[in-house]
């Protein structure tokens, strides 16, 4: 494998920069965190460290606050996936429970249909990882722009 910054084939080793993980060699690796030891450019990383994502619960009776909106709109499944730019099979598992949409899915149903899906998640927590992400410095702020005549 070669090194995503440099593209030199050489042993990577897992390392954060700027909160984005990548297989740098060891050169490049000092700009940033390292987060795994060498391994072989042949040999794969066994498993991506996840980030730290804010928790979210849906209420317990999602399915069913669907399929009532579906049917006060008098639509089918078809017509209100086509409503939603969703898949019909998406739209029939999260009916039956089967699947539970993702955050940003149930916050986008939440707009569209005027429910409420998500629980447990506070716009203060949103606020608060804003506010740290702004403070936290990026290659931009180190780079000094000049202006062309």
């Amino acid at each position: 494998m070669a090194c995503e910054m440099c593209g030199k084939e050489a042993d990577l080793v897992l390392v954060s920069v700027e909160g984005v993980e990548m297989n740098l060699c060891s050169g490049c690796s000092k700009f940033g965190v390292i987060k795994k030891g060498f391994f072989q450019s042949d040999q794969k990383p066994s498993s991506k460290i996840r980030k730290d994502e804010p928790e979210f619960n849906l209420v317990a009776n999602f399915a069913s606050l669907i399929k009532s909106s579906r049917e006060k709109k008098n639509l089918n499944q078809e017509d209100f996936a086509k409503f939603l730019n969703e898949r019909v099979s998406f739209v029939a598992k999260w009916e039956s429970g089967k699947l539970r949409p993702s955050v940003d899915t149930a916050r986008r149903l939440e707009r569209l249909l005027g429910l409420k899906l998500v629980e447990g998640v506070t716009e203060k927590s949103f606020e608060q990882e804003k506010s740290r992400k702004n403070n936290e410095f990026t290659l931009g702020d180190f780079v000094k722009v000049r202006k062309r005549k």
